[in-house]
């Protein structure tokens, strides 16, 4: 017998494969075989956006507009023969601490507009709001303490209570958000 003829039930494997075979592990297509189609991508799981509470975010944001607001108010006033009236900024240090614990429960309501739930929003609200609520208090027993001296009356400007008022709803805020995020809580 010849070497040329070969048996056809040998397998070659010293030589390469067949020139029709695909490279790199891809099926060849048949005739009559279903044309194989790139797989889907995997949907990505996202989570569910949390609900906006419009209502409190708001609520704070006015909140820290009228606490800043009333930094810029007068917090003093000395009626004699003259009207001399001291706004909040004119004592840079309490008016610094109004200003940034306002400045910083606008940037909560951004957070709670975003959609973030944390106890620690709640918690930062509550601060910034007692900051507020305490600072005027104290400024207010300040004011009322003094004593009239070259003929002039000291009273109270219209700024602390202004204060008072931005850190009570900021409290008041507090308490919603953390009510909002103990029903979702429970509901979930």
């Amino acid at each position: 017998m010849n070497e040329s003829t070969e048996d056809p039930t040998e397998e070659e494997t010293d030589g390469p494969g067949f020139p029709h075979t695909p490279p790199l592990g891809i099926k060849a297509v048949h005739p009559g075989d279903e044309i194989p189609s790139a797989p889907e991508p995997a949907q990505p799981i996202q989570p569910e956006k949390a609900k906006m509470d419009w209502g409190v975010a708001v609520l704070v944001s006015l909140a820290a507009i009228v606490s800043i607001i009333g930094t810029f108010l007068p917090w003093t006033e000395a009626r004699g023969e003259f009207v001399i009236r001291e706004i909040g900024w004119d004592q840079p240090i309490d008016a610094l601490i109004v200003l940034f614990s306002g400045l910083s429960a606008a940037l909560v309501a951004g957070a709670i507009l975003s959609g973030i739930k944390n106890r620690m929003i709640a918690f930062w609200l509550f601060v910034s709001g007692v900051i507020h609520v305490v600072l005027a208090i104290v400024k207010i027993f300040d004011v009322e303490s003094m004593e009239s001296t070259s003929g002039y009356n000291y009273s109270i400007g219209v700024g602390l209570p202004i204060i008072i008022v931005g850190g009570g709803v900021l409290i008041i805020a507090a308490f919603l958000e953390w009510g909002s995020r103990r029903r979702e809580q429970v509901s979930s």
